[in-house]
């Protein structure tokens, strides 16, 4: 692929990820198209695992699924997918690898590692039942004095690569229904659009944790909190808060940006049916 389509290419997906053009430009995939669900087998299983983990908090939380990773989304997150690891860019970079990993006493994401942590602002992680790797990193660089200032995390309690999975962890996994290919491809590509923003401003998901376009009608009057969970190809997913389920649509079915092959049917005044391939998502929107 030559280097100015590419390089277009990665102008066109940084407007709707919040990456930097440099940041997105390592995601294109070969015949220049966006790369946001171009991964390898690995990648999918670690990103429908992190939609398990992120869309299961608050009051709804599905009972076998209470990994306490909590809202990612409060850390205005920039979700940068490659073809053979992952990029979350936060802020507070050291809460979050930490919420995912959880300690070795109390493990969030049942088999999450702390491969390295490099500098003060980017986190190496390994997820072992699957061997996908991904990176946790600042969103913003300090400066050298602010980097002298600050104080490396204590690591020791945290379960590092060389640790195997524990007897916790192999429980809290087989607590997981099965998953079937296609649920996968969709659960994985909707947390890899967590925060899609539409350039233009018709939508914008927000981190499922906010509305940064203000719009008047406010939600989340209640706290926020939202629910996943099914089986092989027919799954459930209810939530209070953000995002819109408007803007969830139009991600999702965007013809830029959304899911190839994805097809949405609005089955009540608060309910849609999110088909691909033979996966069935029941999307509940529990504000109306």
């Amino acid at each position: 692929m030559p280097h100015t389509t590419a390089k277009t290419a990665s102008l066109v997906r940084a407007g709707f990820t919040g990456e930097v053009p440099a940041t997105a430009l390592p995601g294109i995939d070969r015949s220049g198209g966006l790369g946001l669900d171009q991964c390898t087998p690995e990648q999918t299983e670690l990103r429908a695992l992190l939609a398990l983990a992120c869309f299961n908090h608050g009051t709804l939380t599905a009972p076998r699924l209470r990994w306490r990773v909590g809202q990612i989304g409060a850390y205005d997150p920039v979700v940068s997918p490659r073809f053979d690891h992952l990029v979350l860019i936060v802020d507070a970079c050291d809460n979050v690898a930490l919420r995912l990993v959880g300690s070795s006493t109390d493990p969030h994401i049942a088999g999450m590692r702390v491969e390295e942590r490099l500098g003060h602002h980017l986190w190496r992680l390994r997820h072992l039942p699957s061997g996908a790797q991904m990176y946790v990193s600042e969103r913003n660089a300090f400066s050298s004095s602010q980097r002298r200032a600050q104080r490396l995390p204590n690591l020791r309690r945290r379960l590092s690569v060389e640790e195997p999975l524990t007897a916790d962890e192999q429980d809290r996994l087989a607590a997981v229904p099965r998953i079937s290919p296609s649920m996968k491809r969709l659960l994985a590509g909707i947390w890899v659009r967590m925060s899609l923003r539409d350039p233009d401003g018709s939508f914008d998901l927000g981190g499922w944790c906010t509305d940064p376009l203000r719009r008047t009608v406010e939600r989340a009057r209640r706290a926020p909190s939202s629910r996943l969970w099914g089986h092989e190809e027919r799954w459930d997913l209810e939530w209070r808060g953000y995002p819109f389920p408007t803007d969830l649509i139009a991600a999702l079915t965007h013809p830029a940006a959304g899911i190839e092959g994805v097809t949405v049917d609005r089955t009540s005044t608060h309910s849609w049916l999110v088909r691909l391939g033979d996966a069935e998502l029941h999307l509940h929107d529990e504000e109306l």
